[in-house]
């Protein structure tokens, strides 16, 4: 594997995950949202490409021990992308799956410089030291990035929001990594606790069933479906939860669950009970939108694995 195959895999995990369908609540590509078009997020996962590219070759030196890991600054290439897709797409379609793609991709270019096995084990080890090296900058960039995505922040930081001059005057002054701040907010947000758990949810639930249901059923959009269902009935949807109160969140939950049970993407009445939910959760504009962000990272880490989808 090469630096632009690891680019690659990043922007057709992006990709893949946006066009799978019906992820219930989601953008697909038979289905928009009142104010995002599928059109919008694949315009997303192209324009993040150089931002990407940066990931990478900053891993990739790392990896080679020409650059110090601390010196890869995710938050920079963060909120490049950020800019980037808020200049083509004009609207917010890819933070939390920046925010995750981002050090992925580091860590691709880590492990590619310097493993003979390039697998989901070795990633993950990169990974962690790439989340666990960021510094103040990182935190000031990501803040700058949720600003510029027009996003409501990491949930509610009281002690050091977004919005206020006063919090990035701390974290400059303290010295506050960008890793502190997910420590922070991984009580409430998914994105921060796979910051702090090296992306336990990616790595432990979504890459393993990504590969099972590929390997049972070789429909890749009907695992990538059936994987979203599963990561949503166990983790209430953080984005939801945000917008719309925790009760809603668990409720999505439940419905996912029961459209498991129903045979979700792998049998026509699952199918037609995640059609339903799809209509439904959109007339009440809920969308789980974090757990696409899970399914987009789950989808890069199997195709640096070696998963080799027929698409």
């Amino acid at each position: 594997m090469n630096k632009d195959e690891v680019i690659r895999i990043c922007q057709l995990a992006s990709a893949l995950e946006v066009s799978a369908h019906p992820k219930p609540g989601n953008v697909h590509r038979y289905s928009n949202l009142k104010e995002e078009t599928f059109g919008q997020f694949i315009t997303g996962a192209i324009v993040i490409g150089p931002s990407l590219r940066k990931a990478v070759e900053k891993g990739f030196n790392a990896g080679e021990e020409k650059l110090e890991v601390s010196n890869i600054q995710v938050g920079d290439m963060i909120k490049e992308g950020v800019s980037a897709t808020r200049t083509w797409a004009r609207e917010n379609t890819n933070l939390g799956t920046l925010l995750l793609l981002t050090p992925l991709a580091a860590a691709g270019g880590m492990t590619i410089a310097k493993e003979t096995r390039h697998t989901a084990g070795k990633l993950r080890e990169n990974l962690s030291n790439v989340l666990r090296s960021t510094d103040s900058v990182d935190a000031l960039n990501v803040y700058d990035a949720i600003l510029i995505s027009g996003a409501r922040g990491l949930g509610d930081v009281a002690r050091l929001s977004v919005k206020d001059e006063a919090s990035k005057e701390e974290i400059a002054r303290e010295d506050i990594t960008l890793y502190e701040i997910m420590e922070i907010s991984s009580d409430w947000d998914m994105i921060a606790k796979e910051w702090v758990t090296d992306m336990q949810v990616t790595f432990e639930e979504g890459f393993p069933l990504l590969k099972k249901f590929y390997g049972e059923k070789k429909d890749l959009n009907a695992a990538i479906v059936q994987t979203f269902l599963k990561i949503l009935s166990t983790h209430p949807d953080s984005f939801i939860r945000r917008r719309h109160g925790e009760r809603i969140a668990k409720k999505t939950s439940e419905r996912a669950k029961t459209v498991i049970e129903e045979g979700g993407a792998f049998t026509p009445d699952g199918r037609s009970v995640i059609n339903k939910l799809d209509k439904q959760l959109k007339e009440k504009n809920i969308n789980p939108g974090t757990t696409a962000d899970l399914i987009a990272s789950s989808l890069m880490v199997a195709l640096f694995d070696g998963l080799k989808p027929k698409l």
